[in-house]
């Protein structure tokens, strides 16, 4: 092996990166949201792994991936559970067409409340790596009057930070890139999936249905890596509408005020009348 050469600079800590972005970042991902409106929320995350990535899984000294998975999952779960702010956590498992599926099926009180834990869910799968695809992803959700704004922003150069002492900067610039590509060629065949379902759909840069309560953005995952920065970022408005508890109020108050303007009225009438 030459000095200098690509090998030489993927160093162990980076390698490590790598094989642990193949093994959390070859999935199918299917993110479902649905906003209700008095702003409470379930998230159902689907993430699809081929069975192959188990052989992966052995060069990195796990032995099952997908008992790895599960345990980490499951440590995730347990904090959710904990959270005063969740309504229920559910985790299961399931396999169809080669692949394994871990789902993450999540209802909290306060929808903007969803990135803090997800960014938290994540650190289960994640400790101990010097960068994460946790790292990459800017997930917010906010309140605005009685809507919500939704912000998903990749940020690919984050999941790829070299260890301190690699080298020089050219050293860790080129062990960077072939991480990159490691990664990249991991997820050719990968799509991402998310879905924001609520009671209307303002401006967004997804695709919506007729109904205007559902914006969908489908993407392949290598191609998003070298998205620009505008291809890398789903927004939406989800309109929040109206507590149920308050439509009788709403349709209520101008219901009395009617009744008590005609009872009015006719209380004028009859004493005209004599």
């Amino acid at each position: 092996m030459f000095h200098g050469s690509p090998c030489t600079l993927l160093r162990p800590a980076l390698l490590l990166t790598a094989l642990s972005l193949f093994l959390t970042g070859c999935f199918n991902v299917e993110q479902d949201l649905w906003i209700e409106p008095g702003g409470s929320a379930r998230l159902v995350v689907d993430m699809g792994m081929p069975r192959s990535v188990t052989a992966l899984a052995r060069l990195g000294g796990t032995a099952d991936a997908r008992e790895a998975l599960l345990a980490q999952a499951r440590e995730a779960e347990k904090m959710l559970r904990q959270d005063p702010e969740v309504s229920q956590v559910m985790l299961r498992d399931y396999e169809k067409d080669g692949q394994v599926h871990l789902v993450y099926d999540v209802t909290v009180k306060d929808v903007t409340r969803l990135p803090e834990l997800y960014r938290r869910a994540a650190e289960q799968h994640t400790q101990g790596q010097p960068s994460s695809p946790k790292d990459a992803w800017d997930f917010r959700i906010e309140r605005q009057g009685g809507d919500y704004v939704y912000t998903q922003r990749f940020n690919p150069e984050k999941a790829f930070t070299a260890p301190v002492g690699i080298g020089d900067e050219a050293a860790e610039q080129a062990a960077q890139e072939l991480a990159k590509g490691m990664v990249k060629a991991m997820l050719i065949n990968n799509r991402l999936t998310l879905r924001i379902h609520g009671p209307g759909i303002g401006e967004t840069n997804g695709t919506v249905n007729e109904q205007k309560d559902t914006v969908e953005w489908k993407l392949n995952l290598a191609e998003l890596m070298d998205a620009p920065a505008e291809g890398r970022e789903f927004r939406a408005v989800i309109h929040g509408g109206e507590p149920l508890w308050l439509w009788p109020l709403v349709l209520g108050v101008p219901m009395v005020v009617l009744l008590l303007t005609v009872a009015a009225a006719r209380k004028r009438r009859g004493i005209a009348a004599r």
